[in-house]
Order: C-alpha cells, then structure tokens, then sequence
C-alpha cells in the first residue's frame, strides 16, 4: 500500500519547490546575460608593400571577415586599426546576415630597426581591436583556419618565414568613463594581431653601400708602401690618406640617410667606424715614419716597419668585420 503525504506538507513542498525556480531564473538569466558573444574574424593580406623605414611604416592591403552568432552583431563596424597612420575600406560584401565581409587598405606602424642589415628579420604587424564593447560582452575568435597571406604576394628583397593570427585581451588603465564601469578602475577589450615574419633576402643592398668605404680601406694600406727617403715624400701620404678619410665620410651620410638613424649605430655605421679608425692610424704610422727618417733611420729600416704596419692592419681589419658580420648573422 502506497504511503500518502499528507495535505498540508505536501502543499508546503510545492511552495518551496515553485518559489526556489522562481529564484534561479533571474540567477540564470543573469548568468547567460554576462556571457560574452563570440564572433570568428579572420584576415586573408592580398599584397605587403612600400616598405618604409624611415617613416619607420609598411602599407597592406587585405580581406577581413567576420562570422557571428545573431545578426545584430557587426564586428567590422566597430573594428579599429591599432597601429595604424590610415585605413581606407575599399569595399564591403554582406552575403547573410551573420556573415561580411571587407576589403581594406591601409598604412600602418613598424619599429624598422635595421641595425643588422642585412641580416635583419621584421615582424610586422596589423592590430584588430574591438571599438565599442568591452570583452565582457564581446570576444573575437581569430579564424586560423581560414587566415594566410596570398601565395602569390611578392617581397623584393625580404623572405616570409611565417604569420599568425592570434587573439588576446588588451587592458587600459581607465573605464573610459563607462557609467557600468566601477570609477577608477580599468577596462578590456579583445584584440586580434595579425603577424608577418620576414627575413631579408637580398645582399646587393649591403654591397653598394659598403664598396666605397671598403676601398677608401685599400687605398689607406697603400700609404704603407710609400717610402720616405725625401723630405717631401709625406705629402703623397697625406694626400691619399685625406681623399680616404673624405670618401669614408661623405659615404657614412649616404648609407646612415638610407637606413635611417633611429635604429642606432648600424652594422654598416660600424664598419664606416672601423675604417676611419684605420685610416686615422695609418695617417699616425706615416707622422712616425717622417719622424724616425728625420732621426736618422735608414730608408730599408722604415719600409720594414711600414709593410709590418701594414700587414697588421689589413689582417685585423679582415679579422673585426668577420667579427661584426658574424655578430650581425647571429642576431638578425
């Protein structure tokens, strides 16, 4: 015989029961409420170009997508180019109402440090970071699967060795404002980065601007092989010595204007250092050389000297820039 609670506690029950679903709605509601909407975004670079280091920019043109859940989300709309000087939107496709899709051009920012030219590698980059909402009501999600860099897109000069796409949280140390937001606080937002790895491909760049110094180099060790027997023998000396140390110069401009100065002392700065150093000490050797002749050395005895002098800096010198390349190779 089946037991049978009585009226009243039973009643009671049902109460409970009613009044506990009545309270874990709203807790529900409120817990769907504060779950962020996601949306796939993805970007396909259809060309990379104007390199610019000295405005220290680069310029891309690409597709980017986006794919939500509801209809009434529209990521691209309110999508802002972080590092970006200008951004111009060339032309926009809506095929359904949870997917868009636009085609944009734009200028952007890169720190070009070419200290290691040209062993340099550069990571560019293209920072998507939503513009209204903050991550506790919306989040991208970077679209791998969908995302690369047109196979056809030429580098003169660069090799790519990889891209990614990948999303993150960037903080600000302000609300912005935001009423909903506690006073003083900070604020989120989701950010898609999208990647370039390139390493440099092309050594004619370094060969032009070091040919000039490098033969200012030569024409120095052959102030080593001029004798001194004559008094005003010195003067062919420092006749080349001088047009060297010009040459080196005007082509130090030449190569600092061509790779900027913002990065630093360059690998084609220190070179142009090395070979005023050298051509300032055989300038010393040949001052020493007219003084020893004047105390009474002999003409072989000085010409010994000379070639050893000589030999010591061409040989040091081959020896510091396979030092200085090397270094470069190695940190690219």
């Amino acid at each position: 015989m089946r037991h049978v609670l009585p009226l009243g506690p039973a009643l009671s029950i049902t109460i409970m029961l009613t009044a506990l679903c009545c309270l874990s709605a709203p807790v529900a509601l409120a817990q769907s409420e504060t779950e962020p909407t996601t949306c796939r975004v993805g970007a396909y670079v259809t060309s990379l170009h104007d390199f610019n280091p000295e405005a220290d920019t680069f310029d891309a043109d690409l597709w980017l997508w986006g794919i939500c859940p509801t209809a009434d989300r529209r990521p691209l709309e309110t999508m802002e180019f972080v590092n970006a000087d200008d951004v111009e939107g060339l032309l926009d496709v809506v095929d359904s109402p949870t997917w868009a899709s636009r085609k944009v051009q734009g200028t952007f920012r890169h720190d070009w440090d070419e200290r290691n030219f040209p062993f340099d590698r550069q990571t560019l980059m293209i920072a998507l970071e939503e513009g209204d909402e903050d991550v506790h009501q919306f989040v991208y999600q970077p679209d791998m699967a969908n995302s690369r860099i047109d196979p056809t897109t030429q580098f003169p000069g660069w090799r790519m060795t990889g891209f990614t796409l990948a999303g993150s949280t960037t903080t600000y140390a302000t609300t912005f404002g935001d009423p909903d937001l506690p006073a003083g606080g900070s604020s989120e937002y989701s950010r898609l980065t999208f990647t370039i790895d390139l390493a440099r491909d092309d050594l004619s760049g370094f060969f032009k601007l070091t040919a000039v110094v490098y033969a200012a180099f030569v024409f120095s060790l052959i102030s080593y092989l001029m004798h001194l027997e004559t008094t005003t023998a010195i003067s062919p000396q420092v006749g080349l010595l001088a047009g060297a140390l010009f040459a080196t110069a005007v082509n130090l401009v030449t190569a600092s204007s061509v790779l900027g100065t913002a990065s630093g002392l360059t690998l084609v700065d220190k070179i142009h250092v090395v070979v005023l150093v050298y051509i300032l000490v055989a300038g010393v050797v040949a001052i020493v050389s007219r003084v020893l002749v004047e105390r009474g050395w002999t003409a072989p005895a000085i010409a010994r000297l000379n070639s050893w002098a000589g030999l010591m800096a061409a040989v040091s010198f081959v020896l510091i820039n396979v030092l200085l390349i090397a270094a470069a190779a190695r940190s690219g």
